[in-house]
């Protein structure tokens, strides 16, 4: 039983490399918020603008992980932390982009239309230049009347209302003076001297040069924003009040067409912020996921270089041997860690067998002689069969194997071991080992009768010789016997040669008459 031993990183990485990954991270964020902003504004689909967000984070991940790559920078936590400094400043950036833009549409943009004095003071050029009284001596009534009414007296619609950021409802429930709520500190000056030039340049100018121009008024552009953060938070918190969006559409609705309607159905307040946080989090958990993933994976210290994957990767995949059980998953990862060569006791899906619903697939990465190899395990649960619905988990990652363990793997599926891995492939072992003991046990088996028949053999070879002894023998036996047994009968009757005694064998024969006898034949 051999354990599971996962890959620990170093920690090492490079100072300049380190630098010029987080540099670069900001500066690939800068111009990819031109594009994020710009899309976001023209898809009218919330859902592909959430797609949108995760790919503009996954882009700027994928900056950082080709600055750790080439730097070999192997430390996850230090790659981490620099990713998301660098998401911050992109994201603060983002922002500068999006309420520069939101100024020029909704503000500066109507501003150029309109003539000054009617955007600023609610009054014509020539109501201006018919009042009785001018220079100073205007601008001191006129100080003094806007300061001395209050905003209570000024009549809003009931959706105007519902449109004022958060500042303009606060000093509205203050009940300031209108010229503080409409801020003529900045729009017209602070003394009597400052504001009566302003009454006077501010015939035949529109709203924006007005402002921008003769007044030198900070222009709300990216660059300002950036070095005035207290101004943007500002600019942030109005828009959050009124809201840009609808749940419907992510266009961009605030505008003068949409004032016209009778409710707000713009998104904003506390959904608002959870929508912007969770943006924050759509963007930033993929550049964090992307950078730790390369700092994290494989690298091979001897060979000073990151550990290879094979491409095309070749296919190794098991048969699920829990596919109905909810805790498949935990038993083998359990077997697994405690024996990494239980991976081999699973069946190969291979080609012939066709597709299944649930099976493991194992991929691995390796030094350039196999000297270091790391196995990775993912479960696969087919959920749609016809759209191709699947759930993957990552069973084990980065277990280390030896060269044999890769050889193995790699004859069990019947694939050539690679040309630079020394490994033994004990698949390979074991199929000869059985081949050769059914060899020898059938050979035992052949030769097993040849032995018993040659004891019958032996066995009855003795027994056949009796036996032909005995047939032998038998006939010489009987012709004995039968030799004898004719032998007296040839003795009884055989004539004797000496006739002149009249003996017949012992029998008296001189008392018959032979003449008699001879008569009688004849």
């Amino acid at each position: 039983m051999r354990q599971a031993q996962t890959y620990k990183p170093s920690n090492t990485f490079s100072f300049g490399g380190f630098i010029l990954m987080f540099i670069s991270m900001l500066v690939a964020g800068a111009l990819l918020s031109w594009l994020y902003v710009i899309l976001q504004a023209v898809i009218p689909l919330i859902y592909l603008c959430v797609l949108i967000t995760i790919g503009f984070g996954a882009a700027i991940g994928g900056i950082g992980a080709v600055f750790v790559k080439v730097y070999k920078i192997r430390h996850p936590g230090l790659a981490i932390a620099a990713t998301m400094i660098a998401m911050f400043f992109v994201y603060i950036f983002h922002w500068c982009v999006y309420v520069a833009r939101d100024y020029d549409k909704y503000s500066y943009d109507e501003m150029k239309t309109e003539r000054a004095s009617e955007y600023f003071l609610g009054i014509t050029d020539a109501q201006l230049n018919s009042a009785k009284i001018s220079g100073e001596e205007l601008a001191a009534n006129f100080m003094t009347t806007y300061k001395q009414h209050k905003i209570h007296e000024v009549e809003f619609s009931a959706l105007e209302k519902e449109y004022f950021t958060s500042k303009q409802k606060d000093m509205y429930d203050r009940n300031v003076s209108i010229w503080e709520y409409y801020d003529y500190d900045k729009v017209l000056g602070k003394t009597t001297s400052e504001v009566a030039k302003s009454l006077e340049n501010i015939k035949g100018k529109n709203a924006y040069d007005f402002y921008i121009n003769y007044r030198n008024q900070p222009k709300h552009s990216i660059g300002y924003l950036l070095v005035h953060p207290g101004d943007l938070f500002s600019d942030i918190c109005d828009i959050n009040s009124v809201g840009r969006w609808t749940m419907r559409s992510s266009r961009h609705s605030f505008s003068s067409s949409s004032r016209s309607s009778t409710t707000n159905n713009n998104v904003n307040g506390i959904l608002l912020w959870l929508t912007w946080l969770g943006e924050m989090a759509l963007m930033f958990i993929p550049a964090a996921a992307i950078v730790s993933a390369r700092a994290g994976s494989p690298f091979i210290e001897q060979d000073n270089d990151w550990a290879i994957t094979d491409k095309p990767s070749l296919s190794f995949k098991f048969v699920d041997p829990f596919p109905g059980n909810a805790n498949g998953e935990k038993q083998f990862k359990a077997a697994f860690m405690n024996d990494i060569d239980s991976l081999f006791s699973l069946q190969p899906l291979l080609a012939q067998m066709g597709s299944l619903n649930t099976f493991y697939t194992a991929t691995y990465c390796h030094s350039k002689f196999y000297t270091e190899n790391y196995l990775t395990i993912q479960h696969t649960r087919v959920t749609n069969v016809r759209n191709n619905q699947r759930t993957v988990t990552n069973i084990v990652k980065k277990v280390k194997v030896d060269a044999d363990y890769i050889a193995t793997l790699h004859g069990m599926f019947g694939y050539p071991v690679p040309a630079n891995c020394p490994g033994t492939n004990r698949f390979a072992q074991a199929q000869q080992q059985a081949e050769q003991q059914q060899q020898d046990y059938a050979q035992q088996s052949y030769q097993q009768p040849q032995q018993q028949d040659y004891a019958q053999q032996s066995y009855q070879q003795p027994q056949q010789q009796d036996y032909a002894q005995q047939s032998y023998q038998q006939p010489q036996q009987q012709d004995y016997t039968q030799q004898s047994y004719q032998q007296p009968q040839q003795q009884s009757y055989a004539p004797q040669d000496d006739f002149s005694s009249g003996d017949m064998d012992g029998i008296d024969t001189s008392n018959i008459d032979l003449s008699s006898l001879d008569n009688m034949n004849q």
